[in-house]
């Protein structure tokens, strides 16, 4: 896949398990809203050790308890489902709805320098927790890892043309 291809994939969630035996599999949906890829048709799943991730057509997704059942064309078996287990799935960013204002895709804050309201610079945003209530920003600088949850309370501005979140050092945060 050329690198603009790459480029238009979105990190979209986790294969969790199998389920059933038709091949189906459980999703969990970062970002808490599995009912968005409902409309649709190809995922394309990230395979340790292939530089492109696998492109698989999406014939069925059911949701059940905030959780995504996928039903992927040529997974028609629960052994080859498994192999899929802890995989990232990927979206086309154009197949989805675009995010409402003050939302973000997680792969448009991953590698985004975070600096504090008066100007120092923290880290870079290295990854993602979904903790149920709300994501946490996992902050990674020269010497230490940071987590910050990512609310308007320590988050003040994000700035993707930039490439810069800023927060609000409160006390206790960055230690």
């Amino acid at each position: 896949m050329p690198e603009s291809a790459k480029q238009s994939l979105v990190l979209y969630g986790k294969i969790t398990k199998r389920h059933g035996l038709q091949g189906e599999v459980k999703m969990f949906a970062y970002g808490g809203c599995p009912e968005t890829l409902s409309g649709v048709q190809k995922v394309y799943i990230e395979v340790p050790d292939q530089a492109e991730p696998r492109r698989l057509n999406l014939s069925r997704v059911k949701i059940h308890k905030n959780t995504a059942i996928l039903k992927l064309t040529g997974v028609d078996t629960p052994d080859v489902a498994e192999e899929l287990r802890n995989l990232n799935v990927l979206v086309k960013r154009g197949d989805l709805q675009p995010p409402e204002q003050d939302e973000y895709y997680w792969s448009d804050l991953i590698g985004l320098q975070v600096c504090t309201s008066g100007g120092e610079n923290i880290g870079e945003v290295r990854n993602l927790i979904d903790s149920g209530g709300h994501d946490i920003l996992v902050i990674k600088s020269p010497k230490q890892e940071f987590l910050i949850p990512f609310v308007k309370r320590f988050v003040i501005s994000v700035d993707l043309d930039n490439s810069i979140i800023t927060v609000d050092p409160v006390e206790g945060l960055l230690e």
